[in-house]
């Protein structure tokens, strides 16, 4: 991904990721980084884009809905 990409897309964070995912708590969250939720981290600073969590939600979809996050 270029900077000019992050520039130009809404990144979202992990608040509001969690809310565009629905999910509850972080653990959650960290499960599904873990799953392959990908994440644009600068620093201490993680931040989710809109369409890769999209992008996210989609394959899951495709393959019945089921995320393994053990």
């Amino acid at each position: 991904m270029k900077i000019e990409d992050i520039k130009t897309q809404e990144v979202l964070t992990r608040k509001q990721a969690m809310d565009a995912l629905n999910v509850k708590d972080y653990r959650t969250l960290n499960k599904l980084i873990k799953a392959g939720l990908p994440v644009i981290q600068v620093g201490s600073y993680v931040r989710f884009s809109k369409s890769d969590i999209s992008e996210f939600l989609e394959k899951h979809k495709e393959r019945g809905g089921e995320v393994s996050c053990k």
